[in-house]
């Protein structure tokens, strides 16, 4: 069973690679209709991990 820090790491790597790809689409899609749409999604997938890093970092202050 994987601890939290585990899972959130994993989650991490997910994101990453969603985040890579919504990014490429956002640069190189040819309708804009996909580019404003991966803009959303690799801000969402960004918030995310932003999320996640703030979790796991063991330098942050705990302090929620």
């Amino acid at each position: 069973m994987q601890t939290q820090r585990e899972a959130l790491n994993e989650a991490l790597d997910n994101l990453r690679v969603g985040t890579s790809s919504a990014a490429w689409l956002r640069d190189h899609a040819e309708s804009e209709e996909v580019r404003k749409l991966a803009r959303a999604v690799h801000y969402i997938g960004f918030g995310a991990q932003q999320i996640a890093l703030a979790l796991t970092d063991r330098n942050k202050t705990k302090d929620l």
